[in-house]
């Protein structure tokens, strides 16, 4: 891993996410100072599952994917991490072991946030703890509204899920989803646990109903409120602010 990363404007792009800028100005700059930039190469692991946590990083450039290997040796990508995501803030809790394999799907800049530094900077200010816990409740409130949909819905609605947490995934603000997803139709399959056909199928439908565009590796949702609503998704991310 080269932590010599070039020129990069790291503010610039942490200026970008929802959550970033919704933080105090101490907790932005405490941020900024502890952060280091770090260049991957495409196919260059970051960390395997069973690791030792060492802090939290958040996607600048590229792409990663979070996945798992069966014990056949098959890959399933969890999810994609791009710009700007944060993760591995879970250890920052519990400091028990990674539970995922991260990877660089193309070349691609992180920021490292030190788990020991970082600590050192919660304990002169606790309060900052608070912007931490956002990021994991949101993540736990993504994965819940997955989960659920494994046992209630259609296969329709299970795919619109997928769709809505992996748009919903690279943005740490509750309430702001991009409207274009890179994913493959075989990779949402892996994540269901369902055949490319069906995934395709699904998709189709959604694609009569208006409400999403298909392209090469890529979903375009081209009605993200009716898309929300079919699956209810307001009641499992409301726009979550800071106390005052």
């Amino acid at each position: 891993m080269d932590n010599s990363a070039g020129r990069i404007d790291v503010a610039g792009i942490l200026a970008t996410d929802p959550w970033y800028r919704e933080l105090p100005a101490s907790l932005q700059q405490a941020l900024l100072k502890i952060g280091v930039p770090r260049r991957l190469q495409a196919g260059q692991r970051l960390f395997s599952r069973g690791d030792a946590t060492n802090g939290i990083y958040a996607t600048l450039e590229g792409r990663l994917a979070a996945f798992d290997v069966s014990e056949h040796g098959d890959e399933s990508i969890q999810v994609h991490l791009e710009p700007v995501s944060w993760f591995g803030e879970m250890g920052l809790y519990d400091r028990l072991p990674r539970v995922h394999h991260v990877r660089a799907e193309q070349p691609a800049t992180v920021l490292w946030l030190s788990d020991v530094i970082l600590r050192e900077h919660l304990a002169r200010q606790p309060e900052h703890w608070f912007h931490f816990a956002l990021l994991l409740t949101q993540k736990l409130r993504l994965a819940l509204f997955v989960l659920e949909g494994r046992k209630v819905d259609s296969n329709d609605l299970r795919v619109a899920r997928i769709l809505l947490m992996l748009a919903q995934s690279s943005l740490s603000g509750a309430g702001e989803t991009k409207q274009r997803v890179s994913v493959q139709q075989q990779e949402v399959a892996d994540m269901l646990g369902m055949s490319r056909q069906t995934v395709n199928q699904a998709l189709q439908r959604l694609k009569a109903e208006g409400l999403l565009q298909l392209a090469y590796n890529k979903v375009e949702i081209t009605d993200l409120a009716a898309l929300q609503a079919k699956v209810h998704f307001e009641n499992w991310l409301p726009l979550i602010r800071s106390p005052e």
